[in-house]
């Protein structure tokens, strides 16, 4: 009934109230907070990262990594932060070949 006066699917309707039954929100939260990282988000990181890679071409995933956590207040794994640096530039992914 509800769901003809809020134009709302009744399956949504049936997702609402078995979220509210369970967290008693009508909303969930993400577990993890880097999930609900926008687009803009992502690119002020690697903004950030690329920055961090002029200012200090010789700097350690860990450093980048602590710099993230102190400076931005976020955690990304090493592993993130290689794959974000390496997709800056075309010739940092090729790999040398050897004769």
């Amino acid at each position: 009934m509800i769901h003809r006066y809020t134009r709302i699917s009744e399956g949504s309707m049936r997702y609402i109230r078995k979220t509210y039954r369970e967290t008693g929100e009508v909303v969930r939260i993400p577990v993890c907070a880097a999930i609900a990282y926008s687009q803009y988000h992502l690119y002020v990181i690697s903004q950030f990262l690329e920055a961090c890679i002029e200012r200090q071409p010789d700097i350690l995933l860990t450093e980048m990594q602590d710099q993230l956590r102190e400076i931005c207040g976020v955690e990304v794994s090493i592993p993130t932060i290689s794959r974000t640096i390496r997709s800056f530039s075309p010739r940092a992914q090729s790999s040398p070949k050897y004769n």
